[in-house]
Order: C-alpha cells, then structure tokens, then sequence
C-alpha cells in the first residue's frame, strides 16, 4: 500500500476499493480485475485508487490480507471453545468454518481462492500457517498428549502445510471422486492420529 488512510473518509475508500477488487475478482475473473474496472466498482476516481494503491497487484495483496484476517477470527473463534474437544473435533470444527466462510457471500473467497497460483499468495499462506500452527500449539499446552510425541513440530509442519495446499487444490480444481466432507474427515483422523486419539468419528 502506497500509504495509509488516516481519516475516516479515506479509510472508508480504501475498504470499498478492497471489497470491489474482491468482488471483481470473483465474478468477472483476475484478468478482469483492472485498476479502472476496481476503481469504478468502489465509484471512486483512478487517481484516488492510486493515492493509495501502487498497481492493482497491490491492491490483491490487500485482498488476501482481508482474508487472512477473516480466517484469524475463525481460529481464534475456535481457541475460545477448546477445553471440551479432543484434536479430532477441533480439527473437523476448524475446517468446517473455514469452508463456511470462504462459502459466505456467494461464494466470494473460494472464488477468489482459485487464483492462488497466480496471486503472490505466500505472505498470506505464511500468515494462516502461523495462525494454524499457533491454534496447534494452545491445543497441545491445555491438552498435553498422554505420551510424548516425537518429531511433533515436523508432524505439525507437515500436517498444516497438507491441510493448506490440499485445500486450495481442492477448491481450485475438485475432484470429482472426493468430497469437501472426506478432504475435512481426512484430516480430522490424521491430527487425531498425531496425538494418539482413539476414538470413534463424531457424527455431523
């Protein structure tokens, strides 16, 4: 970002250029998504878009940005309700919010979520994999696993970074023989399995 919005005014701006740039994105494409086309969505000038905003790449950084932080509340909305849940359920829960926000809005961040590939996507994939390792990390201090675990941050690394990159495969081409179900069941088992869970599937 160019610079950033003091007053309530320019600050209200530069959210409407972020919300038209998704929405933009999602229904017209990323090639669509053009500076002027934002610009006009927001129903602000192109200069005003660059007062703030060096390109619109810039501009889909900010967008990712926003999701990341939507899907920090998500987890953070899970660390609130973990005492009662073994790693299976908080897993299962976690993903299921995930896929309801990106669902939200018709759609809008799982079609946005398509253009990863073609989106500079690291500094958000980084952020959410802190945010997931970080929600890991408060599960296994207030439930300790009744043995020790070993190479548990690699098993952590390899688990957060299969749920990530699966995920958006997933929503950027599925596959027609899995379901968003089994993707989530999938990985429940798995971090179950990491802290040694024996138990029966919770029914949804």
């Amino acid at each position: 970002m160019r610079k950033k919005p003091r007053q309530h005014r320019s600050r209200a701006m530069v959210e409407d250029l972020v919300e038209a740039a998704a929405i933009t994105i999602a229904e017209e494409g990323l090639e669509a998504a053009t500076a002027a086309r934002i610009a006009a969505r927001a129903g602000v000038s192109v200069g005003s878009f660059y007062q703030y905003f060096d390109s619109k790449e810039d501009l889909y950084a900010a967008v990712l940005e926003q999701i990341a932080g939507e899907l920090k509340t998500v987890v953070g909305r899970q660390l609130g309700s973990l005492s009662p849940k073994g790693m299976h359920d908080f897993v299962s829960d976690l993903l299921h919010d995930v896929w309801t926000l990106l669902e939200a809005n018709g759609g809008r961040y799982m079609h946005i979520s398509r253009y990863w590939a073609q989106l500079d996507s690291g500094p958000a994939m980084n952020e959410l994999e802190a945010q997931m390792h970080t929600a890991l990390a408060v599960y296994l201090m207030q439930n300790p696993p009744k043995q020790p675990i070993q190479d548990l941050q690699v098993k952590i690394y390899v688990l957060i970074n299969s749920v990530l990159f699966t995920t958006v495969r997933y929503i950027s081409d599925p596959a027609p023989h899995v379901s968003r179900e089994q993707v989530i069941e999938t990985f429940a088992s798995m971090a179950g399995l990491l802290v040694g869970e024996q138990r029966v599937a919770r029914k949804r």
